[in-house]
């Protein structure tokens, strides 16, 4: 019946019938009012009892696939043919995502030297001292602590940071104005969908982090890009006349130029802010390792009041912890509030739990101030390199913190190379190209992360940017 053909493999006949007439009826194998078979009729041309072919027609039945008319018979479903189109256009999309996600920096190739930036050196995350927090936080949990949470966060972990905050940084910030998120991404989602009625304008730096863009045009943000030189954003791009809105700025380290943000600049923002109604969002990203100096203080510490100021231990710890935090002036809570409880975003609370041990007993600081010292080294190893092969016409800049640098191959690297074909020379690199909202601007910027890679892998990538840049032609 229907090709149907029993394995004595692949389980019971009603399970391997029902599959066979799913697929027929989804193909158009079996359109729409088609008459099956009477139930005895289909036994004796399958050999199988009576019985199962009737619990299949009641399962095809339940699921929508046949109907049964009385005195009549059963008969194919209209309607599921159209499923489909559907499946198809499912499978096109999906495709089509997967394609989107292999051109993204998400690939990790065996052997490929991989400079983008963003990610910290994952082997040296002290995991067996984090699974005994989480083991802890699990333990000691109560009951609560396993429903969905307080939607500000968990407060043990509020107050650990507000102490930390005040400590390292020197804001000062009560407990209550701290909302807890799963990373920067999910805090300026909250930010711009509370704002949502009241701006609809965002001052974005360019070149900047993909995703900043990307959430605001999707909330349907008009966007105004500021451009960024060695003093951060260039904040006079911004008239006085111009629309309020939110201006989202990386003080301490802009990505990907590297600058900090001068104090005049600050200043600068601050008063524009305050005379045209703008919303400041400060997104600190990897503040605490800084190689030179002291740490910059933030540009909240300037305007308590006009600074939403965000913060993730992506970073600092390990991207999969999903957690991050907002500190906002008082008069925004509610608006942040209810939009995340509108948005459903509740935060996990375990790792928070844990989080909040992690910092309470040291253990983050102990960890900030070893990978810093790491940074510190590979940072030189990079710099040093880079100017061993390729000399002093290749300039390297933005590398007093975090985890990558600037690096300006135009002086050394013929015009228009197409970076992303340095992989065939098995070395990943984005240009500033990747991150720019105005493009045709950066021929021959790179940005070059080098969080995740030891020194021996430094000086092998470096060694393969030399060799891929040659194949396209001389060294300038």
């Amino acid at each position: 019946m229907f090709g149907f053909k029993m394995n004595p493999s692949e389980g019971s006949a009603m399970r391997q019938l029902c599959a066979h007439l799913r697929a027929k009826v989804e193909s158009g194998e079996l359109a729409a009012g088609m008459r099956m078979p009477p139930t005895r009729i289909a036994a004796q041309e399958l050999n199988i009892a009576r019985n199962i072919i009737v619990e299949v027609y009641e399962q095809l039945a339940a699921e929508g696939y046949l109907e049964t008319r009385i005195g009549s018979g059963t008969f194919v479903a209209s309607g599921v043919g159209e499923r489909t189109s559907l499946g198809e256009e499912w499978t096109f999309h999906h495709l089509t995502w997967e394609a989107a996600f292999n051109g993204s920096g998400f690939r990790t190739e065996e052997g490929m030297i991989d400079f983008t930036g963003g990610t910290p050196d994952l082997r040296l995350f002290p995991r067996k001292t984090w699974g005994r927090y989480l083991r802890e936080a699990v333990n000691t949990m109560d009951e609560q602590g396993f429903d969905y949470g307080d939607p500000r966060g968990d407060a043990s972990l509020r107050r650990v940071l507000a102490d930390y905050l005040f400590r390292a940084k020197g804001i000062r910030a009560n407990p209550e104005q701290i909302v807890i998120v799963s990373g920067t991404s999910e805090g300026l989602l909250l930010i711009a969908s509370a704002c949502s009625d009241r701006f609809r304008t965002a001052y974005v730096e360019d070149p900047t982090i993909d995703f900043i863009p990307g959430v605001l045009r999707r909330l349907g943000y008009a966007l105004h890009p500021v451009g960024v030189d060695g003093q951060g954003a260039d904040i006079g791009q911004i008239g006085p006349n111009d629309p309020p809105g939110l201006l989202v700025l990386t003080p301490s380290h802009q990505y990907p130029t590297g600058s900090v943000l001068s104090i005049q600049r600050r200043r600068q923002a601050v008063r524009l802010a305050e005379q045209a109604g703008h919303i400041l969002v400060e997104d600190d990203y990897d503040s605490e390792f800084r190689h030179r100096g002291i740490p910059i203080p933030p540009l909240q510490t300037l305007s308590p009041s006009r600074v939403i100021y965000t913060s993730t231990f992506s970073k600092t710890l390990f991207p999969a912890m999903r957690l991050g935090y907002l500190v906002a002036p008082p008069e925004m809570l509610g608006l942040l509030l209810n939009a995340k409880m509108e948005l459903n975003l509740f935060t996990q609370v375990i790792p928070q739990r844990a989080l909040a041990r992690f910092i309470e007993d040291g253990c983050f600081d102990r960890h900030a101030q070893s990978m810093r010292r790491v940074y510190k080294k590979r940072r030189l190893c990079l710099t040093e390199e880079l100017g061993r092969i390729f000399g002093k016409d290749l300039t390297v800049s933005g590398d007093e913190a975090g985890m990558h640098i600037q690096a300006d191959f135009s002086a050394v690297a013929p015009r228009g190379l197409n970076w992303a074909d340095a992989e065939s020379f098995g070395v990943r690199v984005n240009s500033f190209e990747d991150y720019a909202l105005l493009k045709g601007r950066y021929s021959g910027k790179m940005v070059l992360g080098y969080g995740r890679l030891n020194e021996e892998e430094i000086r092998e990538g470096v060694a393969r940017l030399r060799r891929f840049i040659s194949a396209n032609g001389p060294l300038k």
